[in-house]
């Protein structure tokens, strides 16, 4: 049996046009919730460099053990508005990832994301719903 892809590896595998082992995910953090999870309000980040946004975008994506894509390079697609991610339940997010999964697919293609970024209060749990639901039912 072969060993699980990374997440590097997945992602790599779907921008060369090939078929991953499941639907790579990346939601869209932004500068919002790594802005968050240093504790500091985003203008500090921007203003005064402390810390780094790259930084601080960096332990974010380690944080959710993701790698991540930069928007606005690769067709993304999250079925929902991003009130699911802020407003929603886990279980909503879960419903939400697994009908885009569904839908769209299908042939390898595809990056389960929010398609614009979360906002700074989306709740963790359901960042980390969407990228379980990823790593779990959209295997393929």
């Amino acid at each position: 049996m072969l060993a699980a892809m990374t997440s590097r590896e997945q992602l790599q595998t779907v921008l060369a046009g090939e078929i991953p082992d499941c639907v790579p995910v990346m939601p869209d953090t932004s500068n919002m919730i790594p802005a968050r999870l240093t504790g500091k309000p985003f203008w500090d980040l921007y203003l005064y460099n402390d810390p780094s946004i790259w930084e601080a975008y960096i332990d974010c994506v380690k944080h959710f053990d993701i790698d991540s894509l930069m928007d606005g390079y690769f067709p993304l697609r999250f079925p929902e508005e991003l009130a699911v991610m802020l407003r929603g339940s886990a279980d909503d997010v879960v419903a939400a990832s697994k009908a885009a999964i569904d839908d769209d697919a299908a042939g390898g293609r595809f990056i389960l994301s929010t398609g614009d970024q979360c906002g700074r209060d989306t709740p963790d749990e359901n960042l980390h719903a969407m990228i379980e639901t990823a790593r779990t039912y959209g295997q393929y």
